[in-house]
């Protein structure tokens, strides 16, 4: 993904072409979809006539086909814009692009150091306070490098007791806060060095009986986890 002086671009694999679409042209492609006029489509969009054409007309040389069909009517009316299968695809690959980009904008980030590296597990240590957490070892790291971890709130699970699974990454910690966001409650758990906050639904806390002060257990999978460099 880049960024364009209004809009994030992101970047789109159709086919064996690489293409950089932001929300405006995406805006627009979806518009001739749904209204079947690149005028209308263009309005809609807030963008000049004449700039859409050649937002088209670019994007189409880009991927050396065709995005947009028009027929010109007759006196009768009858002329129209709609998108081709390849036009259609953009439009998925931009959303499914889009949905996992804001999935993960909201994130627990963690500064950390890299304690241990093993070689042969394929793994990574660092540790929270006291807490080792073991890490997938992706790519070229070094022992003492500075990194950031990402952890999503989605991705951490909870319960009142410790539980025997496969899972390495388990620690304990206190809830310190609750709220409501986006349909989903959002738990703060304070471990000590670090705090995380996890989602949960509205019907896991009940059946919990989850409370400001209540302790509970908190577990995270090491392949859920992003290392970044610093």
């Amino acid at each position: 993904m880049t960024k364009s002086k209004d809009e994030p671009e992101y970047r789109l694999e159709v086919g064996e072409k690489l293409i950089l679409l932001d929300k405006k042209k995406f805006n627009l492609l979806k518009f001739i979809d749904e209204c079947g006029s690149i005028t209308r489509a263009s309005q809609k969009a807030d963008i000049p006539y004449r700039s859409a054409l050649k937002y088209i007309e670019n994007l189409e040389h880009d991927l050396n086909d065709l995005l947009v069909l028009t027929k010109r009517g007759g006196k009768g009316g009858g002329g129209g814009s709609e998108l081709t299968k390849k036009g259609k695809l953009i439009l998925r690959e931009y959303r499914k692009v889009d949905s996992v980009i804001k999935m993960h904008t909201d994130v627990n980030e963690i500064e950390c150091e890299i304690a241990e590296i093993d070689e042969e597990k394929k793994i990574i240590n660092i540790y929270f306070g006291d807490k080792r957490v073991i890490l997938p070892l992706r790519g070229n790291f070094s022992v003492g490098e500075k990194v950031l971890i990402l952890i999503n709130p989605e991705d951490i699970f909870l319960t009142l007791q410790p539980q025997k699974s496969s899972v390495r990454n388990v620690f304990k910690g206190t809830i310190t806060r609750m709220e409501l966001k986006n349909q989903v409650v959002r738990l703060n758990i304070d471990l000590g060095k670090v705090s995380l906050f996890a989602d949960i639904t509205q019907y896991a806390r009940d059946e919990l009986k989850l409370d400001l002060g209540k302790d509970v257990f908190i577990g995270f999978k090491a392949a859920a986890i992003a290392v970044v460099k610093l």
